[in-house]
């Protein structure tokens, strides 16, 4: 399904980034996607399912979550965070800024584990594995 992202930050992704970012309570706050319930179902996958998000950036599994507000049509949501990072716009246009929205992704259900962030990291080569 070919939707629209967009991220920013959330109450819940902030307070679990202070927390600790190799926690559970931070993965459960930032690698998810929000989705609209009829989306969910037009898509086959309830809360909790895992889905696959590829832009032409990069790929990244997040679990579903229900918004509690609906979205515009088609455009799904991730909360700011290194899960998000991998599928949005790198180029910065001079403002040391990537660009968090409007990006075209495609999602689909898939049966592959949301990445814990420090495993996140090593599996992309942002750090080197030990």
């Amino acid at each position: 399904m070919k939707v629209i992202l967009n991220t920013g930050r959330t109450i819940w992704q902030g307070q679990a980034i202070e927390s600790g970012k190799d926690l559970p309570m931070y993965i459960n706050a930032a690698a998810i996607c929000h989705m609209n319930k009829e989306m969910m179902d037009e898509l086959g996958v309830k809360a909790g399912s895992n889905i696959q998000v590829v832009s032409e950036y990069g790929d990244v599994i997040v679990k579903v979550v229900a918004t509690n507000e609906t979205l515009p049509e088609g455009m799904v949501y991730i909360p700011m965070g290194p899960w998000a990072n991998r599928v949005i716009r790198p180029t910065t246009d001079c403002t040391a800024t990537p660009s968090f929205k409007n990006i075209p992704v495609e999602i689909t259900p898939t049966a592959e584990e949301v990445l814990d962030m420090p495993t996140l990291m090593k599996v992309y080569n942002k750090v080197e594995m030990v």
